[in-house]
């Protein structure tokens, strides 16, 4: 039997959510090794001072800066691999990023080399029939110069700017959404003991802008 939801009860009223009430989205990836993520916004603010007057006269507003950590749960294998798989930069020719000693390049679905060589020796609107994929998107491609080959990153602080998306939904129709823009992720680091029953890495990050948790309300009907 098909029921309401009680507005009557969520209507102007404030809804938390816990941890196990959000998604975290890398991109257009869920990511569900994420275990937390954290944030902090800094900025520079000095006080100006003038003779005559032991106190402020006024305060210069200066640069602004975001940074936070995120601690993921390593599984059988490294807690973004699959996100790492789907990525790509431009690596030095014949470095370590380009061999078999990556395993991220393995499984990507066109390889480095044949995209490398097909952009060499054709025109964009040719790279489309070649690499299976429109002339639209074979212009947009960014070719590596010829010191460089595309490849997938095999440390994380090898992926480029990508976009968070933080999604909470809860049992009452109700959810939010938070973003974060531009992350580059600087440092990362791990350890194993005997005494750990679970395997995790600590990760910290920068980024351009953090937009603040919007509430997102359902208006539908259960069935």
């Amino acid at each position: 039997m098909g029921s309401t939801l009680p507005s009557s009860q969520t209507q102007g009223a404030y809804t938390v959510f816990t941890g196990t009430d959000i998604f975290s989205v890398f991109e257009d990836m869920i990511v569900s090794t994420l275990q937390g993520i954290s944030y902090s916004i800094t900025r520079q603010k000095a006080p100006i001072y003038t003779m005559g007057s032991p106190d402020p006269r006024a305060f210069a507003r200066s640069k602004r800066g975001i940074a936070g950590s995120m601690i993921m749960t390593t599984f059988d294998r490294h807690a973004l691999a699959d996100f790492m798989r789907t990525s790509q930069f431009a690596a030095k020719k014949k470095s370590i990023e380009t061999t078999a000693s990556n395993p991220y390049n393995q499984s990507v679905g066109v390889s480095p080399a044949q995209i490398q060589k097909s952009i060499q020796s054709m025109n964009p609107s040719e790279i489309g029939s070649e690499l299976g994929i429109s002339a639209a998107a074979a212009m947009e491609t960014n070719a590596p110069d010829q010191m460089s080959e595309l490849s997938a990153p095999m440390f994380t602080d090898q992926l480029m700017p990508f976009n968070v998306t933080l999604m909470s939904s809860s049992e009452y129709g109700i959810g939010a959404v938070m973003r974060i823009f531009g992350l580059e992720i600087l440092n990362e680091g791990s350890g194993f003991s005997i005494d750990d029953t679970s395997n995790e890495v600590q990760m910290t990050y920068i980024c351009r802008l953090i937009s603040p948790w919007v509430q997102q309300k359902f208006s539908g009907k259960t069935a």
